[in-house]
Parts: structure tokens; sequence; C-alpha cells
């Protein structure tokens, strides 16, 4: 789902985008990732993140997003050679299955709805002994339940639901820090 103006006006602050792309490095080093592994980056927006993972690394960085115009700003910025950047809805990721090394979503699956199939995806486009890096807010059951019922535009991820969506895929968790309603989440993908 497309984020709103008033959303677009705070997570596109450059002071914003700096946290969310310094936090993406921080989660990616706590991984041994090889030079020339495929990186893909879910819900990029205007590409911060996988512009300066493209920059501080030898992988080969993909960034997707289901708005066009955030694509477009995203696209303007890419100097790195190692850097593409796509439109693509996360809920139907346009890639074969096991095509990527490191899968990365950072505070985006709040904003789909059916974020569930969109961490269903990424765990389909993970190859096996891949790794899956997760970030975003976590509500607790409850509030899951009844923000479900009021706010269809939004996602509700819970520790409860990831966790068990993350078993069903067969990913193992490696690395986990609850802080502040946001979950950092490490998952590598079984063979």
């Amino acid at each position: 789902m497309e984020m709103t103006a008033i959303e677009k006006h705070f997570v596109n602050r450059a002071s914003h985008a700096r946290l969310v792309a310094d936090h993406a490095l921080q989660l990616l080093n706590r991984i041994e990732y090889r030079s020339g592994w495929r990186y893909l980056e879910i819900g990029c927006g205007v590409g911060t993140a996988p512009r300066e993972v493209a920059t501080a690394t030898n992988l080969s960085v993909v960034g997707v997003d289901v708005d066009p115009r955030q694509i477009e700003f995203a696209q303007k910025e890419a100097a790195e050679s190692n850097l593409q950047y796509q439109v693509m809805d996360a809920t139907k990721l346009e890639f074969d299955d096991g095509q990527f090394d490191i899968v990365a979503s950072q505070m985006t699956t709040h904003h789909i709805p059916d974020w569930e199939k969109a961490l269903s995806e990424m765990c389909r486009v993970l190859r096996a002994g891949g790794y899956l890096i997760y970030r975003d807010f976590i509500f607790p059951s409850w509030l899951e339940a009844i923000g479900r019922r009021l706010f269809r535009f939004m996602g509700f991820p819970s520790v409860a639901a990831l966790h068990s969506l993350a078993a069903g895929a067969g990913l193992t968790k490696i690395y986990e820090l609850q802080q502040s309603g946001k979950l950092d989440t490490i998952w590598v993908k079984n063979a």
C-alpha cells in the first residue's frame, strides 16, 4: 500500500531516512555476508537504505517499493553500479524463488495490510542459507486483533505471528532485539 502524503513527509525526511539506513547497516553487519551476494530491500521508499548498503558493501543491491514516485526519486539519486530500483508490490514479488542471499525489510510491514503475505514472499525469494533481516513496529496480540478490524489499511505484525510465520517458512532466528515497541530480528533460511 502506498503511504499517504503525511507519512511520506515524515519517513522521507533526511534525518529519518539516515536513521533507517544506519540501522540497516548495523543489522547487516551482524551477519557474515560475501562480496557479490544479492541483497533485496523491501519497501525502500526513496532508496536511502539500499543506497547506503550498496555504497558500504560489495553486494548487488535491489530496492523495491510499491510507489512509483518514490522509486523515481530513488533512481535519480542512485550512482552506484551495484544498485537498482524497481516498482513492485511486496505481496507479489516478481522474482524467482531463492534469488536473493539477503532480504531486508526496515519499518515497512506496518504499512502493508496483508503483511503476512509480504513476509511469505520475502521468504520465498530468499535462498536456503540466506538471511532475512527484519525491523518494524510490533503490536500486542490484543491490539493486533482490534487494529485489523478498525484500520484495514495498515498491517499489525506481532511477535507471535512473526515467529509463527518464520517457523512455517523454515527460518531459524539468529538475532533478536525488542525495544521501544520495535522488533529487530535476523533469521537464516534452513537448507
